[in-house]
């Protein structure tokens, strides 16, 4: 159920920065938690590979047409710019929905790239006018509130790129003719951090001050900061929070769940009938055969009153021969949850950092007086003990 109250036009967010520099992380992860909020969000990426209105781009970033600084930033405009155009009526259309819209890159992305080709500013800038006279007036593409831009240190954005797998739309090389080009990526890096400087619905966030990379929630958290007033705008909306818990209570107890780092994930569900929580690991750690581990989780949680937790074995890893070693956890408990596995396998197994190790099962119990008494009732079992009924 939507407990948004919606006004006519929704909130359209950008994300962009340098290449390696989180874009597509981040995007997923801002989704993800303003879902949680309560809201409607829907998620779009730039250019649209495999899709026909991206198609001259995927040719022009295999080469066919030269290398980067051969194809001039006007022609190189246009073709991205027509891939926005094709989705210009679906970002409309969930917009007049009262969504939220997340875009891993969009018209930024010509301004980084594009603009990092043309060494004159006064050049530049014309350029940038004529291209924001190209998307928003002639393709006339919806124009986001406001485009967030990763910044990130040369050298660490090289290093992340190097860490990306191959891209499908690639065909005999390794790396599209913008990564493989370091000049490039230095001249579009240095134009993305001046962009808060010349439009004022652009916010460069730093990733890597001090040459140190920050951690993806640490980067989360600042986005998050730097949208909230959009997400506070009365001009815009909100969700109904008061609704949304009432209604969460309708439906059961409420889990408090506190996070003891700030890359601990929460415990959640793939599915929204799922009886088991997904817990989650904060370490990495090997765990050979034979052998047993206590893995941590960095979260505490508070079990309602009068329920209990139970640890179970997570299938995905339980078919490999990692068992928990049972678990229950009290209401009372306040202490980090910590999930004990056996490998009872005859292989090595590496448990990644934020890998699934363990569901917990929140379960109704009764707590019975004890009453110190005489058992003299006759049942049909009796005494019979272990094995009485036999096996079939």
């Amino acid at each position: 159920m939507n407990y948004l109250e919606k006004q006519p036009r929704g909130i359209f967010i950008s994300i962009d920065g340098a290449d390696g520099s989180g874009k597509e992380t981040q995007t997923k992860l801002l989704a993800e938690k303003l879902a949680n909020f309560g809201y409607e969000i829907e998620t779009i990426s730039f250019p649209q590979y495999g899709k026909k209105s991206a198609g001259i781009i995927e040719e022009y970033l295999n080469g066919k047409y030269g290398q980067a600084d051969e194809v001039g930033p006007h022609a190189s405009s246009i073709f991205y710019a027509s891939d926005r155009f094709d989705a210009k009526e679906t970002i409309n259309n969930w917009l007049s929905e009262g969504k939220i819209v997340i875009s891993d890159r969009y018209v930024s992305a010509n301004m980084g790239h594009q603009g990092g080709k043309i060494e004159d500013e006064n050049e530049r800038q014309e350029f940038f006018e004529w291209l924001h006279n190209l998307e928003y007036n002639i393709f006339q593409v919806p124009k986001p509130d406001i485009n967030i831009i990763l910044q990130v240190d040369d050298k660490i954005s090289r290093n992340l790129l190097d860490n990306l797998e191959k891209k499908e739309y690639l065909e005999n090389i390794s790396k599209d003719i913008h990564e493989i080009d370091e000049n490039h990526l230095k001249k579009a890096n240095a134009i993305y951090s001046q962009l808060d400087k010349i439009f004022d619905d652009f916010t460069v966030i730093n990733c890597s001050p001090n040459n140190s990379l920050l951690s993806i929630e640490e980067i989360n958290r600042i986005i998050l900061d730097t949208i909230s007033p959009l997400l506070n705008n009365s001009n815009n909306y909100s969700p109904d929070f008061k609704k949304l818990h009432d209604e969460q209570e309708n439906f059961g107890s409420v889990l408090r769940v506190e996070k003891i780092f700030d890359n601990s994930k929460l415990p959640s569900r793939s599915y929204k009938n799922d009886a088991g929580l997904d817990i989650y690991s904060i370490e990495a750690r090997t765990i050979y055969p034979g052998e047993r581990a206590i893995i941590r989780t960095g979260i505490k949680i508070a079990i309602p009153d009068a329920y209990v937790g139970l640890i179970w074995d997570k299938s995905g890893i339980a078919k490999s021969g990692l068992n928990t070693m049972g678990g229950v956890i009290d209401a009372g408990f306040r202490g980090e949850l910590t999930i004990n596995i056996a490998n009872v396998s005859n292989d090595i197994y590496n448990i990644e950092m934020g890998q699934k190790i363990a569901q917990l099962l929140i379960q109704k119990i009764e707590v019975p007086v004890i009453l110190e008494t005489k058992l003299e009732d006759e049942t049909e079992r009796g005494k019979n003990s272990y094995g009485s009924t036999g096996l079939y």
